[in-house]
């Protein structure tokens, strides 16, 4: 059902997920894990770890909250966070958690929807602008965002994750479609400022406070 109906911020975020070179990455933490659809982005990791606040069997290894990783510090060179912190309560420790456990240069991946339904798993609290994202990883290198969708993609997905979802789910086979369109994924500042979310990718850099001031 989630491959034949998905919605278009499902299909813009995988979309540009398959654009990143995450080859070299051998230390990976995957927060907020659920069924792990990602873990084929990463051929060359040694050591993979999900980690999820609810166990999924056979795929989850650690079982906690990512305000709180049971990790040292420096132990990853890269950390993703797909379509997680909207349903965490406090970004700022997440992100500070993320800066924690990720090595000096390593990279954070990490995607957040904007216009898009209000959806549990089980709360949803956040939807940060573009400027927001560059705010929180001020101190991050290589920052780069990707913008997924414009208004179409949008009404699309408010239109088609409607009540009751029996009736206006086939609308999304059109989503297919429209994620073929020029300029569903833009980079840059000059996107438009109506997108389903951003993917947010950037670098730890060798002198980076972010964790230590939010301690």
């Amino acid at each position: 059902m989630r491959q034949m109906l998905p919605t278009s911020r499902r299909l813009l975020l995988e979309k540009s997920l398959r654009q990143l070179d995450l080859s070299a990455c051998k230390s990976v933490l995957i927060c907020g894990a659920g069924h792990d659809p990602y873990r084929h982005l990463f051929q060359g990791a040694q050591e993979y770890v999900c980690l999820d606040i609810e166990e999924v069997p056979g795929v989850t290894d650690v079982v906690a909250d990512v305000l709180s990783m049971p990790f040292e510090d420096g132990r990853f060179d890269c950390v993703v966070a797909t379509e997680c912190m909207e349903h965490i309560a406090d970004p700022f420790t997440l992100c500070s958690q993320i800066t924690r456990v990720l090595k000096p240069g390593g990279r954070v991946v990490l995607s957040v929807p904007f216009m898009f339904h209000q959806h549990g798993d089980p709360y949803d609290f956040w939807r940060p602008t573009r400027h927001c994202l560059e705010s929180l990883f001020k101190e991050f290198d290589n920052v780069e965002i990707i913008s997924h969708g414009h208004r179409l993609h949008v009404v699309s997905d408010l239109c088609s994750t409607a009540s009751p979802g029996w009736l206006f789910a086939p609308l999304r086979l059109a989503n297919h479609l429209l994620a073929r369109l020029p300029g569903s994924l833009q980079r840059g500042h000059r996107t438009p400022s109506a997108t389903t979310g951003f993917l947010l990718t950037a670098t730890k850099s060798a002198n980076s406070s972010l964790h230590e001031r939010a301690a």
